[in-house]
């Protein structure tokens, strides 16, 4: 999946800056504040019936520091809303649907006293 429409549609929100506190696929470990947005190891399948049309999934997760639970969970909260979508046009997609699997998840990141909230998104689209 192209990640970029996405995450140009988080900057414009003013959740977070391309290269800088927003990232695809990699984050940096110097990044104490951050989103990420992170396509499935297994790749987004392609469906050859119905070219241009396809059902994935992709991650999210906000890094924070231990002691700024509260706005991590906060800027999350702003993700979700942000990429919630039904029958929207986001760039050159479509989307039919974007939305959370689950409420975030929060792991203790061990390195630098952090947390990550992680969001699986399922979403079905059409790219032109």
């Amino acid at each position: 999946m192209k990640l970029l429409p996405l995450a140009n549609l988080l900057e414009a929100y003013g959740l977070g800056v391309k290269a800088d506190t927003l990232f695809l696929d990699m984050m940096p470990a110097e990044a104490e504040q951050a989103i990420l947005l992170r396509n499935p190891l297994t790749g987004t399948p392609i469906n050859h019936e119905l070219p241009g049309f396809f059902q994935t999934h992709f991650q999210v997760i906000v890094r924070t520091p231990a002691r700024e639970y509260d706005s991590g969970s906060a800027l999350m909260d702003g993700v979700v809303k942000a990429l919630s979508l039904e029958n929207e046009q986001v760039e050159n997609h479509m989307f039919n649907y974007c939305r959370p699997r689950t409420e975030p998840i929060v792991f203790p990141l061990s390195v630098g006293n952090l947390l990550e909230f992680t969001v699986t998104f399922d979403c079905c689209f059409v790219r032109s």
